[in-house]
């Protein structure tokens, strides 16, 4: 085969070229992985940013620091439910205004709202109020170191009678909720001890 037949035909693949693919094919890998990895990063913030909400929120919420009881004037059901809350180790205030209370039972589900005068002793029927504070100022935010104690009057009592079941959700707003469930013993006295 003579030179002749190289210039006239097909020419090979210069090194020229060669390196003109090379420089497309880097060029779209670098494009492609910056892509991928600009939203790898935008996906682990988001997920970082609900991992901190959620801590936030868990760290936050309230607990149970004494006994729960029952007030009757009847052996039949209860009439009011004693709760006495505090913060959780390192929580944050709560705005005791915020909070939404609901009591679910096998039977029945209610939710309590909110007397007219927030602290008082005894809330209306089918409210509930902050009943004492302790170790608390003048202002509504539950801190460290403070108990509210609430006194909650279900207007529903399908579920507060001897033997029954029920769980009562404590909710700051934007927080974790506190979940306290107890049982009514078989008899009802006029302060009753509510099982755990």
């Amino acid at each position: 085969m003579s030179i002749s037949n190289y210039s006239n035909g097909e020419n090979g693949f210069t090194g020229l070229e060669a390196a003109i693919v090379l420089i497309a094919f880097v060029v779209v890998a670098s494009i492609f992985s910056y892509t991928i990895l600009g939203e790898g990063f935008h996906f682990s913030q988001e997920s970082q940013s609900v991992i901190h909400q959620s801590i936030q929120q868990a760290g936050s919420s309230c607990t149970v620091t004494g006994t729960v009881y029952g007030v009757s004037d009847s052996p039949e059901s209860l009439k009011y439910i004693i709760v006495p809350i505090g913060l959780t180790a390192g929580g944050e205030p709560i705005d005791i205004t915020t909070v939404s209370i609901r009591i679910a039972g096998p039977r029945r589900t209610e939710i309590v709202p909110q007397n007219d005068l927030l602290i008082d002793t005894f809330p209306e029927p089918g409210c509930w109020s902050v009943q004492e504070r302790y170790c608390s100022n003048v202002d509504n935010l539950l801190e460290t170191g403070e108990c509210y104690v609430l006194n909650i009057s279900p207007h529903i009592r399908t579920d507060l009678g001897p033997h029954g079941t029920f769980a009562i959700e404590i909710k700051p707003a934007g927080r974790a909720a506190l979940r306290v469930k107890k049982t009514v013993p078989g008899q009802i006295d006029r302060l009753t001890p509510l099982r755990g």
